[in-house]
């Protein structure tokens, strides 16, 4: 007589299953993880490149972080027609041509190659500036300042320490509109645990470390070295990059 699949067998079929899963779980999570880390870390790398061939057909001069012009505002990953509204700080999609952004001839792509696949947007936190994803990395914002009374850097300035200063990194921004926004600058804050800092922050969302590609081009992951953003943040926590004496050297200071 045959004997049937009880109850008392699907059970333990169940847990056995559910251990499985228990075990393999954590394990594929973290490999996910890893990859993401990974595209990170390439696209990083990629924007490398392009910053060498930018400096080398620019007489070694960044760019600004943007430009005013009349026919709108040339941000260095994209240009905004019209430029910034009068509120900026609460309209949401505004038009971006990244075709038009300072490395987007240098790039294989301004769609993917200026987004880490870490990034929160699909936190409720999330403020969409732009109607499409523009960049979340950080520009470093000593090396090309907006002001144009500040002078913007030049790679031979910092010929003794390229494989020491930032050029781009996972980044995150707080403005004065709630939550976060996408980092397209990062700035030395000098106390970001103080309440209402803001800024454009370094983003350790990679199991505590932030992606960061230098002048030679180099790349690799950064800790948080100092306190963090005392604000809410989605994706991990936010702060300062710093060199490893926990100081600003790593902006070209």
């Amino acid at each position: 007589m045959k004997r049937g699949f009880t109850l008392i067998d699907a059970l333990v079929a169940g847990a056995i299953i559910a251990l499985l899963l228990a075990i393999l779980l954590p394990s594929l999570v973290g490999a996910r993880a890893e990859g993401k880390r990974a595209v990170c870390l390439s696209n990083l790398k990629q924007i490398g490149l392009a910053t060498a061939m930018y400096l080398d057909a620019n007489r070694e001069y960044f760019w600004r972080y943007y430009v005013d012009a009349g026919d709108g505002r040339h941000w260095w990953f994209g240009f905004e027609p019209g430029g910034p509204p009068a509120n900026p700080f609460n309209k949401r999609h505004r038009p971006l041509d990244k075709s038009k952004g300072a490395l987007a001839r240098y790039l294989r792509s301004t769609e993917d190659g200026l987004q880490c696949p870490a990034f929160p947007y699909n936190s409720g936190g999330y403020f969409p500036k732009f109607a499409a994803r523009s960049a979340s990395y950080g520009f470093n914002l000593r090396l090309g300042p907006a002001n144009p009374g500040l002078r913007t850097r030049r790679r031979t300035d910092f010929s003794r320490r390229i494989s020491a200063v930032f050029v781009f990194a996972d980044g995150v921004h707080f403005d004065f509109n709630p939550g976060m926004n996408e980092g397209h600058y990062i700035a030395y804050v000098h106390d970001p645990a103080a309440p209402f800092a803001m800024g454009g922050f370094g983003h350790f969302r990679h199991r505590g470390r932030a992606q960061v590609v230098y002048i030679d081009g180099h790349g690799e992951g950064q800790p948080l070295r100092g306190p963090a953003y005392a604000g809410h943040c989605c994706g991990g926590p936010a702060g300062n990059l710093s060199s490893p004496s926990a100081g600003s050297a790593i902006y070209g200071d």
